[in-house]
């Protein structure tokens, strides 16, 4: 057995160990979309508008994914998971707190502490999964499980949460008439004792087993240039088709939202939005996102289980142009009759989620098995060093959706440039054009993923994995 079961402990707890960060997983993905699903919502209770929305959502990739990278550098440099057991913590006082915010700049200090806290669990968190499955012999299949608990918390937080503020709320039938509904906003406050205990149970089932793998250092020293080269280039490739893939989850968050609300103004042949409207905007939205949370993590568990090596490039490459076609598809499935289009779009969230996020936990599991004696680093670059530049795709679609003619504050280069385009170009910047448009450019970026794999070098991959 090699050096590093001793300091893993022995190879029998490693199946617990693993249980136990995928089940911190789900709890603590549970928290992370708690603002999105409830953001139309806060968006009528706080008067916040349209760009405040893609701002408070492209800060949260930030602040998550600037995170990311320095905790997984920690993390290897000190052998020690307790940086993501704090980050876990800090991420449950915040999020569950979010009723308190009085205002947008309040609402985005704790949305954006939260997120940090939880692009700090992350890092730590996939590597000692990743450690376990590769003492198990089953590295890929444990990666896959990890996710699919992420994607099955975000399910829950998506679903459940608007339906217990509204459950919560004193009289929820009375918020026509002027009642409040901030009550039902405090009561996620209930979350935080659950998110405390699975904070504490985590750190006692994983800080006194270290992650490294020990041969790996031994190992890459028999590496020549050639090979060192090749191995980081293959990384930087997946890093940048996750940087597309999460660019294109963030700009479908904030559509959906915005699709959400337009969809339940329609419905109720109405132009303005009501507290109780919120409630059922944040209700549809949350289904909406948690489709593609079904997807995401239903494939990426099916593609761990069955995926082998020689078939992976293939995967990066195909899975994105078929959730382009899908993401495509939606503005015609919105021109339907509104209830039939509604679960049509949800179908199409799904497939949505397939298409950029099913192959996430295999650029994990491959990224790993390229550069195993940096498997935190790797695993913040495909996680949060990606997640940090997927602020692009709210700010990007909101621009699509409503151009920059809204904005009070568009620095002066920006306009000199976009006064340069030709006129079709400069007068779709400035006016907008809708949401449709927006859902055509995310669709565009998604199928970038897919052409940028090409690029994967088949070979080593397949090597990698003996």
């Amino acid at each position: 057995m090699e050096s590093g079961q001793n300091n893993d402990g022995s190879v029998s707890k490693a199946p617990l160990r693993a249980a136990v960060t995928i089940g911190a997983h789900f709890v603590v993905d549970v928290f992370s979309f708690i603002g999105v699903a409830l953001l139309p919502m806060l968006a009528v209770m706080l008067d916040i508008r349209p760009e405040q929305k893609a701002l408070l959502l492209a800060l949260g990739s930030v602040c998550s994914g600037v995170v990311q990278p320095i905790v997984a550098w920690a993390s290897d440099r000190f052998d020690s998971r307790a940086f993501g057991t704090v980050g876990f913590v800090v991420a449950v006082l915040c999020i569950g707190n979010l009723g308190m915010a009085r205002d947008f700049t309040e609402l985005a200090i704790l949305y954006s502490i939260g997120a940090m806290g939880i692009g700090a669990f992350h890092p730590p968190a996939a590597a000692t999964v990743g450690r376990m499955g590769q003492l198990s012999g089953r590295r890929s299949m444990y990666v896959a499980v990890f996710f699919l608990a992420g994607m099955i918390g975000g399910v829950v937080g998506n679903v459940f949460t608007p339906q217990f503020v509204e459950w919560m709320t004193p009289d929820a039938v009375a918020i026509e008439n002027g009642a409040n509904a901030k009550d039902g906003l405090l009561a996620i406050r209930w979350f935080i004792p659950i998110g405390l205990i699975a904070a504490l149970v985590l750190a006692m089932a994983i800080h006194k087993s270290g992650h490294r793998h020990h041969a790996a250092h031994e190992h890459q020293d028999g590496w020549d240039k050639r090979e060192r080269f090749w191995r980081w280039f293959a990384v930087w490739v997946l890093y940048a088709s996750n940087v597309l893939r999460f660019t294109t989850n963030m700009a479908l968050m904030y559509l959906f939202t915005e699709w959400a609300s337009q969809y339940v103004l329609a419905r109720n042949g109405t132009e303005s939005m009501t507290d109780q409207l919120g409630i059922e905007a944040s209700q549809v939205n949350g289904t909406l996102q948690a489709s593609m949370q079904v997807g995401m993590g239903g494939a990426g568990l099916t593609l761990g289980f069955i995926l082998a090596a020689r078939f992976e490039k293939a995967v990066f490459v195909i899975l994105p142009m078929f959730g382009a076609v899908c993401i495509a598809m939606i503005p015609r499935l919105t021109a339907m009759d509104p209830e039939i289009g509604r679960w049509m779009v949800m179908g199409a969230s799904v497939l949505s989620g397939v298409g950029f996020g099913a192959a996430i936990p295999v650029s994990m599991s491959l990224s790993q098995r390229l550069l195993p004696h940096r498997t935190s680093l790797v695993s913040g670059l495909m996680l949060g060093g990606a997640w940090s530049l997927s602020f692009l795709g709210p700010l990007g679609a909101e621009v699509v959706q409503n151009g920059l003619g809204s904005k009070s504050h568009v620095p002066g280069f920006v306009m000199w440039i976009v006064e340069r385009l030709p006129d079709s170009m400069q007068s779709g910047l400035i006016d907008g054009m809708g949401i449709d448009a927006a859902f055509m450019g995310t669709a565009v970026v998604l199928a970038i993923a897919g052409f940028v794999t090409i690029l994967l070098p088949h070979k080593l991959i397949v090597r990698s994995a003996d």
